[in-house]
């Protein structure tokens, strides 16, 4: 057969029968007998008529399929719920009172929205008070302590200002030696134009294009000005060596100078705290990525503690289904397998991440000692949207397995007995065999035929108990009592 058809779970293979056609010509052979109007001959004629006619509807019986090759996709099928594959809990990085709670659960968010305001009144007094102490206590040491911390601050502020000058001086050394030799380039195609005129003749664009020329006359405009920086960079580099120098003998006892450092150390420790929780405060909350605001823990009005849990978000790409399958199905699913899962009617793909390794009892199945409880696992879409709520019910379909080209068979036709799996067909000349098969996938109502069957093989579909191997296969559609002469 040139094309594959792909089975799925509305198809039923059948097809449609004559059976009109034949109970006509039953019809008209029994008035031609009952008004005897016909001879035997005719009688024999229209019986071969009729014989050729069920022939044909054998064809096309509704109880008979014909094996073709069709494309069997396996997914098991489950139900679940959408939930939310990662989320973030946001603490509060300070102890303040919260100014206002612009968002609330079940809202969307996006990167960079404001999620929890602070009131930083508290925190600004707090830092006033710091900043004071701070003052007061570098005040009370004596004019010695004053005077060393002094110098040793100004001797650190200069050796830092000198590091600097002196990186920018190297600098402007290296440009203003590139602009020289720029410089210097033009000046000798100036001088070679020039040879041999007198200095009345002398011309000092002689030899330059019009682009040469302002590229020159620029580059002797910027010399100008990076011997100017170069001069100020040196003066101001003399400037800090004089301070280093006149402050490095500035000297107190160990003890002293310890006592001096350590205070400092402290105050500015304090200050800077107590400035970085205003700053934090006043930056608030914001959303760090797109999200579903899950739960909200905190009311405007009441004060945040450092690390108490404000809220917790959904991150709006980490989306997914958590499902249930049952034991039988445990060995058909396993993380990383494709996956299709419907929501309110529409359809995302996405992939097994997670099959949990412990069962869970359904309640209906507590003390039942023959239930094996089901299966928890996670499926992550590939790519969520706006359209999706957390909590919702979801269809999910497990991508088990492909087969094209394959032979299939109903699962209406499918018999099974101690010896395994079987079919019954009809062979060439009308009468009943059984074949056993093996069966791979199955796709809806249809089953993968690996071994037993052939291309073309009539089978019934329709099994009964009084159809048997090696029977005449009467068709199902045949008037009950019809005897075929």
């Amino acid at each position: 057969m040139a094309d594959n058809k792909e089975m799925n779970v509305t198809s039923n293979g059948k097809k449609k029968s004559k059976k009109k056609v034949i109970i006509i010509v039953a019809v008209v052979v029994v008035a031609l007998i009952g008004v005897g109007i016909v001879g035997v001959s005719v009688i024999k004629s229209m019986t071969a008529s009729m014989e050729e006619a069920m022939s044909m509807m054998a064809g096309e019986d509704d109880a008979l399929y014909t094996v073709e090759k069709v494309d069997v996709k396996q997914e098991i099928t489950t139900s679940g719920s959408v939930i939310g594959l990662e989320k973030n809990a946001y603490t509060s990085p300070v102890t303040a009172l919260v100014a206002d709670v612009p968002v609330e659960a079940g809202q969307l968010v996006k990167k960079g929205d404001v999620l929890l305001v602070y009131d930083t009144t508290d925190l600004g007094d707090n830092l006033a008070k710091v900043q004071l102490q701070a003052k007061s206590e570098r005040a009370a040491g004596n004019a010695a302590y004053e005077a060393v911390n002094e110098a040793s601050g100004k001797v650190k502020d200069a050796k830092a200002e000198i590091k600097d000058l002196k990186s920018d001086i190297k600098a402007l050394n290296k440009e203003i030696k590139e602009l020289t030799n720029t410089i210097s380039t033009y000046e000798a195609k100036i001088k070679v134009a020039n040879a041999g005129k007198s200095e009345e003749e002398y011309d000092p664009t002689a030899g330059l294009t019009a682009k040469e020329l302002k590229q020159y006359n620029k580059a002797v405009s910027n010399l100008e000005k990076k011997n100017k920086s170069l001069a100020s960079k040196q003066e101001e580099l003399a400037k800090q060596e004089a301070i280093v120098e006149a402050n490095e003998g500035v000297k107190v006892s160990g003890s002293e100078a310890t006592q001096i450092s350590v205070s400092n150390q402290l105050s500015d420790m304090n200050v800077n705290e107590a400035q970085e929780q205003v700053d934090t405060a006043e930056a608030g909350i914001v959303a760090l990525a797109d999200g579903i605001v899950e739960s909200v823990e905190i009311v405007k009005g009441t004060y945040a503690n450092e690390t108490q849990t404000l809220m917790t978000i959904i991150n709006a790409d980490k989306i997914g289904v958590e499902f249930s399958i049952s034991k039988d199905d445990l060995t058909a699913v396993t993380e990383g397998q494709k996956a299709r899962v419907v929501i309110a009617d529409k359809e995302y793909t996405g992939k097994v991440v997670f099959v949990s390794r412990v069962a869970t009892m359904d309640a209906n199945a507590l003390g039942t000692s023959s239930s094996g409880g089901s299966i928890k696992g996670r499926i992550e879409l590939d790519n969520p949207d706006e359209n999706i709520f957390v909590g919702v019910s979801a269809k999910a379909y497990i991508f088990i397995g492909e087969s094209v080209g394959a032979l299939a068979v109903p699962y209406s036709a499918l018999c099974t007995d101690v010896d395994g799996d079987y079919v019954l067909v009809v062979n060439d000349n009308n009468i009943i065999e059984r074949k056993d098969i093996t069966v791979g996938l199955y796709s809806g109502d249809y089953y993968e035929v690996l071994e037993g069957l052939a291309e073309g093989d009539k089978v019934i579909t329709e099994v009964t108990k009084n159809m048997k191997p090696g029977d005449e296969y009467v068709p199902s559609m045949a008037a009950p009592g019809m005897t075929m002469y």
